[in-house]
């Protein structure tokens, strides 16, 4: 009979507990993994580049002998010249880059040499 078997899982309420509980956790299933993908898509778009960090310290480059040295940032204002620096009151000069590479050359607005500290 039908109707003994509604009222028969009416008046044993934990048989139905048991399978909310089990349609609860299958939904779980499919839904779980989701959510784990839906938090790492999100995490790559929270983190912080290093571009940003203000502990990260900005460089220019020379080119000396073939071997590339980075120097602190250098105060070149941008114009017409090539920055240069020279290390030293009568050291070498060298051209300075934005990267370690030949066609980054940073421009100045003045064609003397900015003066470092002398190589060490």
């Amino acid at each position: 009979n039908l109707f003994a078997q509604k009222v028969g899982e009416a008046e044993n309420p934990s048989k139905s507990r048991y399978v909310l509980k089990l349609k609860t956790m299958k939904k779980l299933k499919v839904i779980l993994p989701m959510l784990a993908i839906i938090f790492a898509i999100g995490l790559t778009f929270a983190s912080v580049s290093p571009k940003t960090d203000p502990n990260v310290q900005a460089n220019d480059y020379v080119l000396i002998n073939g071997n590339w040295r980075a120097i602190d940032e250098t105060p070149c204002q941008a114009g017409d010249e090539t920055c240069r620096v020279q290390f030293g009151e009568d050291g070498p000069v060298y051209d300075v880059y934005d990267e370690m590479d030949t066609s980054t050359l940073k421009e100045s607005d003045s064609e003397d040499p900015i003066i470092l500290d002398p190589l060490s």
